[in-house]
This record gives structure tokens, sequence and C-alpha cells, in this order.
């Protein structure tokens, strides 16, 4: 895209001119342009999901504690899965709004980060449709999370707010869930 703009510039007669001030006209002009424009960005249940080449995943299993990811890295507090399973993109995002209103009722501007992504397609196809014709149409899009993963962190509020707030987030959730601390000892990266 970069190497279009650059020919594109390179080529207009205003380039070949001696004159400072046409190139950078020409140069300004070739920016503002709509081909330049990334079009290859579709939104999805409010997540933002890049063309694939194939974008229709296989179900695959999921099962067995999470090795990495199971930690808190960045607030004080957090919301951790107690069994394997798919979280839709919109349950993930309702529960990163409970977080999110409740951070704002606290006041003192806290942090919410979401440490999961709907990376995985789920297909179906419609009802009193015969076999075969090829895979479904792409119903939403999942994360797969293991026991053990975490989904939320927060930080910058007080622990009766963070609790109460991770109480409403993991009512949201598909799955068992838990509220999990952070050492005290140990500092908060995300929250100056």
């Amino acid at each position: 895209m970069a190497m279009a703009l650059v020919a594109k510039i390179l080529r207009s007669p205003s380039f070949l001119s001696p004159s400072i001030t046409s190139l950078t006209t020409s140069l300004a002009a070739a920016t503002l342009t709509p081909t330049t424009l990334n079009h290859s960005v579709r939104h999805f249940n409010g997540v933002n999901i890049q063309k694939m080449k194939f974008p229709k995943y296989r179900k695959g299993r999921i099962y067995g504690v999470r090795d990495g990811g199971n930690e808190i890295a960045f607030g004080k507090y957090a919301l951790q899965v107690l069994e394997p399973a798919r979280i839709t993109s919109k349950q993930i995002e309702a529960g990163r709004r409970a977080l999110q209103m409740n951070v704002r009722r606290g006041g003192k501007g806290g942090k919410v980060w979401v440490r999961v992504f709907p990376y995985k397609s789920v297909t179906a196809k419609p009802a009193e449709v015969r076999m075969g014709r090829g895979k479904g149409a792409i119903s939403y899009w999942a994360a797969p999370v293991k026991a053990g993963q975490i989904i939320y962190e927060m930080g910058g509020v007080t622990e009766s707010l963070a609790k109460r707030a991770i109480e409403i987030a993991g009512s949201k959730m598909p799955v068992l869930t838990r509220a999990v601390v952070r050492d005290p000892n140990v500092k908060e990266i995300g929250v100056r």
C-alpha cells in the first residue's frame, strides 16, 4: 500500500515540476484519496476481525488446565475461569461493560484489562437444511478458555468495589469463575 502511494506520487505531473509547493500539494492530495484506505477490517459483534484466508475453524476440544495466562499480569484484581469452555464475543463484551461501569462509579479512574480475544469462528447451518453442500455460515466468534485462565483484570479501585464488579462480570459468564487478588507485596504494573 505504501509502495503504491509512492508510485502514485512519483507518476504525478506535479512531482516532475521543480516547485516544492506543488510537491507538497500532490502529496497531500494523494494521501487523502479514498483508494488508500484499509478496507480489510470487518466488524462482528463489536469485535474487529481481520479478513482471513480460511475463517471457518474446526470445533476442537478444550480440556486441561491453562499453563500460561493464569496469573495476574497488569492489575490487582482478576476474574479466573474454573472450567474449560467457549466464551462468545457477546459474553466477553457484557462482562467488560459490567466491570467498566463499576469502575466509573468508583471514581478515581481505575482500569480494566481483557485478557482473552474471540479469534475462533463458530459456524451453524440453518434449521431444516439437508446434509452436505458445505460448511455452514459463521454464526458467532468465541474464545476457547481453559481452567485457570484469567479473563479480566482491574486495578486502581478499592477492594470492595472490585469484588462486587468481578462478581457481576462472573455472573455473565457461562462457566464457574472466581475472584483472584494479587499478592500485596507485588506492585501493580498497569496503574500509576
